[in-house]
């Protein structure tokens, strides 16, 4: 009975080691499939140059399909007019094929027809707000991640050296973005005096996470940084055409309110330096991560980041680069088979459109797109 009992757990054992063994393997093999995918970038490819293109290239392009599920491609102008001053803001829509995306121009609002502020920025001399993204919901409205720069009499050269101050915001539409409601302000850097960029976000865990630059109080060293709200409480708010509470993401906690004087932490690698949140991002599934798109100002470069979990991002391509005198701000996502409509996923296959802008005149950019492809290694 004794040898037939220690076979029996011999046989048991074998059973489960050969199990867990079994586990390993495709626990491995999954891992190893992961990381087998590589990401290729093709080569760049000149839409418009700066006298061809029909819009000023100040902020990231969005894209939605609408009118019989056609690809449409939004540029929101939201220029501040100073005394004086000829230039309008401009929101326009545009469509056309992946190669001349812009080739029909469908609307165009000026900032007065465009927005109705809702009360806000009553009391300044100057303001404008920039659309630089949008999340359809589910009842067809629009979501807006937005840029607002804006300035008060008072305020002194010294305190604001750039003449305004800035603010995340969101906006509502229930048009199809044609026109829309400014819902209020909801992340501003520890300065307001910083450019806060802005424009990418991503969807996780039922929160809405939006990326911005903060600063430094002490250093005054730029920090890219990402800020959340509970998605469900974010849409009930914005269609009251309100907003609610967003908390900064610092050191491994959201507790820094979104409006404080106090930063959040830097989750960018500082790859090469002036690493800038002018942005996009997008869930790819053939990674099954999240991009993001950063531009590095001075030095040229506009990399490809991701992350699994949308805080800890490492650098994954380098998508273009110059020899400085151009920078490429605003590059956005573009696929045209996503399964959303407002391309907040993109598959194995897709585009990235983004100027190359000069760095000493912002009037002065050419729209490039690049063939991103998800490969699996053989």
């Amino acid at each position: 009975m004794k040898n037939g009992d220690g076979i029996k757990k011999f046989i048991i054992y074998t059973v489960l080691l050969g199990l867990c063994d079994a586990a390993i393997a495709a626990k491995t093999g999954t891992q190893a499939a992961a990381q087998a995918q590589s990401i290729r970038v093709g080569e760049a490819e000149l839409l418009y140059t700066h006298d061809e293109i029909p819009i000023r290239y100040d902020g990231t392009i969005t894209t939605l399909r609408k009118q019989g599920n056609a690809m449409c491609f939004f540029s929101s102008f939201g220029c501040r007019i100073e005394p004086g001053e000829t230039r309008r803001s401009r929101h326009c829509w545009f469509s056309g094929p992946p190669e001349d995306p812009l080739k029909i121009h469908e609307a165009s609002r000026t900032e007065e027809e465009c927005w109705d502020y809702n009360g806000s920025y009553q009391d300044t001399d100057t303001e404008g707000i920039w659309i630089l993204a949008m999340h359809q919901l589910d009842n067809g409205d629009l979501l807006a991640v937005t840029h607002a720069e804006y300035h008060y009499p008072g305020d002194l050269p010294e305190n604001y050296p750039s003449g305004h101050r800035f603010a995340l915001g969101l906006g509502y539409s229930t048009d199809g973005g044609d026109r829309w409601t400014y819902c209020g302000e909801i992340v501003k850097a520890a300065s307001d005096a910083k450019n806060v960029g802005g424009g990418a976000y991503i969807l996780r865990d039922g929160y809405f996470y939006a990326y911005y630059n903060d600063v430094d109080p002490d250093t005054g060293r730029t920090l890219g940084c990402v800020a959340r709200a509970k998605l469900d409480e974010v849409v009930e708010a914005a269609a009251r055409h309100q907003v609610t509470v967003w908390h900064k993401y610092r050191d491994g906690k959201w507790d820094v309110p979104g409006l404080s004087g106090r930063p959040g932490g830097d989750i960018l690698p500082r790859v090469y330096g002036g690493e800038d949140l002018h942005a996009d991002a997008a869930y790819c599934t053939a990674l099954d991560k999240y991009l993001m798109t950063v531009h590095t100002h001075g030095t040229g470069k506009l990399l490809l980041f991701s992350s699994e979990d949308g805080l800890a991002w490492t650098e994954a391509a380098v998508v273009d680069e110059t020899d400085g005198s151009t920078m490429q701000p605003y590059a956005a996502f573009v696929d045209y088979n996503s399964p959303t409509a407002d391309g907040l996923v993109v598959g194995n296959r897709f585009y990235i459109y983004y100027p190359r802008m000069r760095v000493d005149n912002q009037d002065s950019s050419s729209m490039y797109r690049r063939f991103i492809t998800i490969d699996r290694d053989l």
